[in-house]
């Protein structure tokens, strides 16, 4: 499962979870603070943070990320339903 680290008051997480929240994204939300947050990800790692299973994102991997998953998104919408589609390269199911 996704989980967001995060400071309470944080532009850019509440950012994120407003894309997780139109994505229809499950995720857990971790509220912490800045020194427990360098406990566990390094000095180097500003909140927010994002981790899925062994993958932790941060920084400007964050946009990176967040495209990632909304084209994992799209493409389960895709092969989800039962209809037709022509993928990116013209081919018909």
């Amino acid at each position: 499962m996704i989980k967001l680290y995060r400071e309470a008051r944080n532009p850019q997480a509440d950012a994120i979870e407003a894309e997780f929240r139109e994505l229809a994204l499950g995720y857990e939300r971790v509220v912490i603070e800045r020194k427990e947050a360098a406990e566990l990800f390094g000095e180097e790692t500003a909140l927010p943070v994002l981790t899925n299973n062994e993958r932790v994102v941060s920084g400007g991997d964050i946009p990176a990320y967040l495209r990632e998953l909304a084209n994992l998104w799209r493409d389960w919408q895709i092969f989800q339903g039962d209809y037709c589609y022509v993928d990116e390269d013209g081919e018909v199911c």
